[in-house]
């Protein structure tokens, strides 16, 4: 069945149906004609004869010598029988008699005789058990002794059919030759023609496999050939488009995927047809708690068709999926959904951070303020009249306020660091320098809390670092004081060095209480202070080891912190070496 699908045998086929066809009609017509030829002839030879035999009857004086002269120039296929001198003959044969007997029963034979009419009639006649045709003529003639007369001629019709059966065999074997020449040519004609057809189809096939560079040769000028050329320019015009398309994705594809929001499309059946690996990601890490919220947005969204607003926390993250309703979101016509998840964190964490500055500056202020307030309307008021209690209360009031003008004033390095960044301006110059100046500075203060200082002076602190004095005397600083706020009586505070291959690394530990663990990712936030009960003394501000962040970030290095609760903490600062320092 799939080699009769084939263009060639079809083709081949219909031009040999076509072909036996015409044969077949031809040789039917021509076969026919030929017995109606014959048939003819053979009549109008019978009636030549019959005329012939009429006159030489008319002419003659010796009626039997005319009769037997007649019957001899008869063809040996053929019989003679006169009326009414039959009876006469004597070479009476059953042929004869059969025919007699057909001129006597066969009342078309009696107009001959009675009318004087020629009548001619195709007989069957039985002889030795064969069914023989034959062809008697009956011809009028002039009376004879007072009686009708009548020539009647028969003629056997089987040398008639041997010559239609000689010519239906040739007929026949010369349609089977013309079939067969026919066949070849056919096959031939049909392999011609549909060898481009082939060659479209291979094509087409490489097309479907998505090769667009294989051409279709042009052989001829017909429509075949323009189907060829056309097919060709189809092909290029395919990978035009194509290329167009392709580059239009992956535009898409890159901007998508580089998006920092999640994006995915989704048809009516809520089936992914484009999303981004950060939107893949997230709708992994949701539970299914918030799954169901999701869902239901969806719902919601295909429902009102309108762009619908949720906010999702998943894993401490604040997220905001959008949902908008399209159309038609597929070439097969089917709506659906355009999905962004904005992550919200750093917003949601900027303005938690406003609330906690204004939270924490309010505090600040408030209570330096309220001691400066309440300590002043005492000495104004008269409450406190000793010299001793107003001197008390004036170095209160001093000390509240340096704390709200160190305060101040870290707020306003703050501000103008998120503004304008911070500045360094490094040199190459020995840390030792900026030790010994932080020995010297908290000489008296640790003697006056009990606390021990162990600054490292030597070794790699002789060496040329490369930073900035002023900066890293405010970073010092502001780890000192925090170390002498965490420790007790007895403990002891130390700055050391090292080094790596790429990095000077600076050490400031203590022994004192420690930090507790959930507090170690966030100390280096703005206004972030630990629990007030594990600290000696007055409360910090908060902003001093955000401000010290800052300003190793600027030096282009790095600080951490390692604690354990009752043990100690270690501050480390790593400074990226200068390519000209020493070592």
């Amino acid at each position: 069945m799939k080699r009769l699908n084939s263009v060639v045998i079809k083709l081949w086929l219909t031009i040999l149906l076509i072909v036996t066809t015409v044969l077949i009609l031809l040789s039917a017509a021509l076969i026919t004609f030929m017995q109606y030829y014959f048939t003819q002839q053979t009549e109008n030879t019978l009636f030549e004869n019959a005329k012939s035999i009429n006159h030489v009857l008319e002419e003659s004086n010796d009626r039997q010598s005319a009769i037997r002269l007649s019957d001899a120039m008869l063809e040996k296929n053929k019989g003679m029988i006169i009326v009414p001198d039959f009876v006469n003959h004597k070479d009476k044969n059953a042929i004869k008699e059969k025919m007699l007997d057909e001129i006597k029963e066969n009342r078309e034979f009696d107009k001959v005789l009675n009318n004087q009419e020629s009548v001619l009639q195709h007989i069957t006649v039985n002889v030795n058990g064969i069914d023989r045709t034959f062809v008697l003529l009956g011809y009028p003639s002039k009376s004879y002794n007072g009686q009708p007369s009548a020539v009647f001629i028969y003629q056997d019709l089987k040398s008639i059919e041997d010559t239609n059966n000689v010519i239906t065999i040739i007929t026949l074997i010369t349609a089977l030759i013309f079939l067969a020449i026919t066949t070849v040519f056919a096959f031939f004609l049909s392999t011609r023609i549909t060898n481009p057809l082939r060659q479209l189809k291979t094509q087409a096939r490489e097309v479907a496999r998505g090769n667009y560079a294989k051409r279709v040769p042009v052989q001829t000028k017909d429509e075949i050939g323009s189907l060829a050329m056309t097919f060709n320019k189809m092909s290029r015009s395919i990978q035009t488009h194509i290329d167009a398309i392709t580059t239009s994705k992956n535009i898409r594809d890159t901007l998508i995927n580089s998006m920092v929001e999640g994006v995915l499309g989704m048809n009516h059946r809520r089936e992914i047809i484009l999303s981004n690996q950060l939107a893949t990601n997230l709708l992994q890490e949701m539970p299914k708690a918030l799954q169901a919220k999701y869902d239901a947005q969806v719902n919601q969204t295909f429902k009102t068709q309108r762009t619908e607003y949720q906010e999702y926390e998943i894993n401490k993250r604040f997220f905001v999926i959008i949902m908008s309703y399209i159309e038609r979101i597929q070439p097969s016509g089917e709506s659906g959904l355009v999905v962004v998840m904005r992550d919200m964190t750093n917003e949601h964490h900027m303005d938690q951070v406003k609330k906690d500055f204004i939270a924490s500056v309010s505090h600040e202020l408030r209570t330096p303020i309220s001691l400066l307030q309440g300590y002043t309307e005492s000495i104004v008021d008269g409450v406190v009249t000793e010299p001793e209690e107003i001197q008390e209360f004036l170095l209160i009031v001093l000390d509240e306020s340096k704390r709200l003008s160190r305060l101040v004033n870290e707020l306003l390095n703050v501000a103008k660091m998120d503004a304008e960044g911070i500045t360094v301006t490094k040199q190459s110059q020995p840390m030792y320098d900026l030790i010994q100046k932080m020995a010297t500075k908290y000489k008296q203060e640790t003697h006056d809390l009990g606390l021990t200082l162990a600054f490292q002076r030597d070794g790699v602190m002789k060496q040329n670092w490369h930073y900035d004095f002023d900066r890293m005397e405010q970073v010092l600083t502001n780890l000192v004081d925090n170390a002498a706020r965490h420790t007790q009586p007895g403990d002891t505070i130390t700055i050391a060095a090292s080094e790596t291959p790429t990095d000077y690394i600076l050490t400031v530990s203590d022994t004192g209480v420690g930090i507790a663990p959930e507090h170690l990712e966030n100390v280096f936030d703005r206004f972030y202070k630990v629990d007030a009960s594990r600290k000696r003394g007055k409360q910090g501000t908060g902003l001093g080891l955000f401000i010290t962040r800052m300003i190793v970030d600027a030096h282009g290095g790095h600080i951490s912190v390692e604690s354990t609760v009752n043990v100690g903490t270690q501050f480390s600062i790593k400074l990226p070496k200068s390519h000209n320092d020493d070592g």
